[in-house]
Parts: structure tokens; C-alpha cells; sequence
């Protein structure tokens, strides 16, 4: 990887499918150096992209039966890394955005029990996710998750503009639904649907 290109080497992914743990070290030496990079310039963090690679790792690794089977793995591994990166941004704008609807100011730390409030309602969202039917939840994490537009989306689906346009409306009302039943004002839960 010394052109500071992500090239396929199909006998290593091989092993690595296998389980092969030599293997995926040396994957791990060759891609590690290139994947921080994409994530520091994301991210803006040295030390947030070490962490990211790190996830990265752990998900190649958990899905290493599939790796014999992608057609172009060093595409899927960077693919990996750059959506982690870009959902952690995503992340870090939400609740920025969060802080700044319900009024703290960036240089202040929040209160531990206003953070622990924030922390539970986001496991709630996840939650409500996670119950959402079957092409709603997909729709949503291609939205929310991998940032992909309407446009994409639908693409990527095979689905009219207008269904999947629908089905994300369906969505964030579930949420929102879920939320409310869980004790949150209206425009709480209107507010964190439509940031998350």
C-alpha cells in the first residue's frame, strides 16, 4: 500500500474468511496507517480516528465469513471506516444541535444528570428503531445512518421516490409515538426525530 492506494489481495482476505488471525494482523498492518488517515480527515481527530479503526477492525473481524464473498473488499473496509467516521461527525452535530435547541452553551459541560437524560432518551430512540418494521427501520438508518438521500435511497432499494419519501414520515412518527409514550413532551420527541 505504498502508492497510498487500497488494493485487494484476494489469498489474505481468503485466510482471513477462514479465521486465519496471522492474517487478519497483517491486514490490519496494511490497511490501519490508511484507514486513520480517512478517519482524522473526517473527523478532524487523531485520536478519535484511532478509535474508529479500531471499530472498523472489530467489524471486519465479525464478519470475516463474508469477506471471501465481497466483490471488492478493500472498497467494502474502506466503505467501513468512512461511514463510522462520518456517523461519528454526524453524531457530534446532533448534539450540538440538541444542546442548542434546549438552550446550554457549547463552552459549558452539561449537568451529569441532564447527560444521563440525553443518554437514555438516545438509547429510547434506538429502541424505537430497532421496533420499526422491517423497510421503515432500513429506510431510516440509510438515512440517518449512512446519510444516503431520498434519491439514493430509493435507488438503492428499488423503490418509487414517493414510498420511501413515506415510509421515512412513517418512521420519524413512530419514533416520535414511541418517545411521547416513554414520558417525553411533544416537542421533545418532535425534536430529537428529526435531529436523529
Amino acid at each position: 500500500m505504498n502508492d497510498g492506494h487500497f488494493t485487494d489481495t484476494p489469498d489474505l482476505y481468503k485466510r482471513i474468511a477462514a479465521g486465519d488471525e496471522s492474517a487478519f494482523r497483517q491486514l490490519f498492518e496494511i490497511y490501519a496507517p490508511r484507514l486513520q488517515a480517512l478517519a482524522a480527515r473526517i473527523t478532524g481527530s487523531m485520536a478519535v480516528a484511532d478509535d474508529l479503526v479500531q471499530d472498523t477492525f472489530l467489524k471486519i473481524w465479525v464478519a470475516r465469513d463474508q469477506l471471501a464473498e465481497v466483490d471488492q473488499p478493500a472498497s467494502w473496509i474502506k466503505k467501513i471506516c468512512f461511514f463510522q467516521a462520518v456517523n461519528y461527525v454526524r453524531r457530534q452535530m446532533i448534539h450540538g444541535k440538541v444542546m442548542d435547541a434546549v438552550g446550554y452553551e457549547k463552552n459549558k459541560s452539561l449537568p451529569v444528570a441532564d447527560m444521563i437524560e440525553f443518554r437514555q432518551l438516545l438509547g429510547l430512540v434506538n429502541k424505537a428503531v430497532q421496533q420499526l418494521p422491517d423497510k421503515q427501520r432500513q429506510i431510516y438508518r440509510l438515512s440517518r445512518e449512512q446519510a444516503l438521500s431520498i434519491n439514493e435511497i430509493a435507488q438503492h432499494m428499488g423503490l418509487a421516490v414517493s414510498t420511501v419519501k413515506n415510509l421515512l414520515v412513517m418512521a420519524l412518527k413512530n419514533i416520535r409515538a414511541s418517545l411521547q409514550k416513554a414520558g417525553y413532551s411533544f416537542f421533545l420527541a418532535v425534536l430529537i426525530s428529526i435531529f436523529i
